[in-house]
């Protein structure tokens, strides 16, 4: 080892054999000083900034007052992190307004390393913010501009006049949390991000019934007949008031297509009666409210029994590559920001995936749910997010084949239908590890 020059920090050992790693970016490719222009979108700016700024590094907003406020809450989270960004705001569509405000800042700097990365910004703030920093460059004080490029997830640099090149793929390099990706959009979450699943074996067992399209039918007439009659307001059509809940008593299924339900939910509320009492069973269950239960029992067990299966993706399935996992996304968003509930949310490096969950076997429904999660991921993860839908049709992949052509969103889209449920746990394991690796599905 000490003939090959190699420190215990920059080489592991695999096989009886010395590895060297690399960076994914060298430092002298990295910024003292980087210039950041702001899109619509903080995630992708949050990537670059993190890889071409050098640690203690000064990074400056360059922002139009239209995307003022992305550059503020990037701004908020970057403080908290590192250091206080300087914002600089430009005119987008007057080139020496663009020019003049980042040569003003360059005045300040002096001769340290200085870039810019133009992931983000228009058109005409790429083509002035680029000119500005190439005059900044002098034979022994190079710039480095770079660009993320969403579709392969690597770094496109030019540094001083050397030829310009891509990087490997970067999308490992850096790895936000959910919450790190809500901060950069919302000041608070209107509820904790839920990271525990409730009545596991009572999700299981549904899941496996609603394999059979009579089960499914016989399950929501339960829901709607039952379920929703008793604990429902006539008028409003919500839930009713917990303390008129509490002494309610719900019928079991009697459906013969719903006998194991009928058995678990005995098991799980711990009854051995036809009934159960909702306050007993609330608390069995560790729900805060009995509306929650009431709303697990209506279509909610489908999220807690997808959530089962990506963390047992996670903990047995180390080549997906995702490292958080969170269910019920639902920001308080700022007044001008748009909605984004996610039913769950999984990252995999900087791609988050969306994905959202109905008990429903209209395709047409099933659309427009895939739909809605499509634009809240788009808007809260850029170009780089995927989306999946687990739903009751019959043939998924027709839904999917749709969406696909229709959105131009090849590689970002997933459908799972009522037959993938007994094999889910491989068929999404299957779907990350392709995504990951930039192969479509």
């Amino acid at each position: 080892m000490g003939g090959r020059g190699e420190s215990a920090s920059d080489a592991v050992f695999y096989t009886g054999e010395i590895v060297t790693t690399q960076p994914a970016i060298q430092d002298r490719y990295k910024s003292d000083h980087l210039f950041l222009l702001v899109g619509t979108n903080p995630l992708p700016n949050f990537v670059a900034a993190t890889l071409m700024l050098r640690s203690q590094g000064q990074l400056y907003l360059v922002h139009s007052d239209k995307t003022r406020t992305v550059a503020e809450r990037l701004a908020r989270y970057w403080a908290e992190h590192h250091r206080q960004p300087q914002f600089v705001c430009v005119n987008e569509s007057d080139g020496a307004d663009i020019r003049r405000h980042i040569e003003h800042a360059l005045k300040h700097i002096g001769d340290k390393h200085v870039g810019l990365n133009y992931t983000g910004g228009t058109k005409m703030m790429a083509v002035h913010a680029t000119q500005v920093i190439r005059d900044y460059q002098k034979p022994q004080r190079p710039v480095t501009l770079s660009y993320l490029d969403a579709r392969t997830n690597r770094m496109y640099i030019e540094h001083g006049n050397e030829p310009a090149f891509m990087t490997e793929p970067l999308l490992y390099e850096v790895q936000p949390s959910i919450q790190d990706i809500v901060k950069l959009h919302a000041f608070r979450l209107q509820d904790s991000i839920a990271r525990a699943v409730q009545l596991s074996e009572l999700a299981t067992v549904l899941a496996g019934v609603h394999q059979n399209p009579d089960a499914i039918k016989a399950w929501r007439t339960w829901c709607d007949e039952v379920l929703r009659k008793n604990t429902r307001t006539q008028k409003f059509h919500e839930w009713d008031k917990e303390n008129r809940l509490q002494n309610l008593h719900i019928e079991l299924p009697t459906d013969k297509s719903l006998e194991t339900v009928a058995r678990q939910m005995s098991t799980s509320f711990a009854t051995s009666d036809s009934n159960f009492r909702l306050l007993e069973a609330t608390k069995r269950s560790g729900f805060a409210r009995i509306k929650h239960l009431c709303e697990w029992l209506d279509g909610k067990w489908l999220e807690h029994y997808v959530f089962d299966v990506l963390s047992q993706i996670r903990a047995q399935r180390p080549e997906s590559r995702i490292h958080d996992i969170g269910m019920g996304i639902r920001p308080q968003s700022e007044s001008d920001s748009p909605e984004y509930d996610i039913d769950i949310g999984v990252m995999q490096g900087y791609r988050l995936y969306a994905i959202s969950c109905t008990t429903d076997t209209n395709p047409g429904m099933c659309k427009l749910k895939l739909f809605e999660a499509y634009i809240r991921a788009r808007n809260m993860a850029g170009d780089e997010a995927c989306v999946g839908l687990v739903c009751m049709v019959d043939t998924p992949e027709n839904l999917q084949r749709q969406i696909v052509r229709s959105w131009d969103a090849e590689g970002k889209v997933r459908v799972f239908g009522r037959r993938d449920m007994p094999d889910l746990i491989n068929r999404m394991a299957e779907w990350f590890l392709i995504t990951g690796e930039g192969r479509h599905a």
